[in-house]
């Protein structure tokens, strides 16, 4: 049951890490302080909806969901269909 809990966890990171780095991506791509793709208003609009604008924590999601894995059943799963 632990195990099946994790890999929906690492699932989770690992989406949640994808947003992130493309958000930061499109962010480096552009010079304007407001986001103009849609890439970059979604982004906004997750992190703002879902972390109440605080980046950082938004940043730190995943890792702490790996770590936490990791100490929990020894495996880390940052890329979740791996052992």
């Amino acid at each position: 049951m632990k195990d099946r809990v994790f890999i929906v966890l690492s699932w989770v990171a690992f989406a949640h890490a994808l947003i992130v780095l493309a958000g930061v991506l499109d962010g480096m791509n552009n010079s304007l302080p407001i986001p103009t793709s849609e890439v970059g208003r979604f982004y906004s609009d997750y992190v703002s909806t879902i972390f109440a604008g605080e980046e950082i924590i938004a940043y730190a999601v995943s890792p702490a969901i790996w770590l936490l894995s990791y100490v929990a059943t020894g495996s880390p799963r940052i890329l979740p269909w791996r052992k």
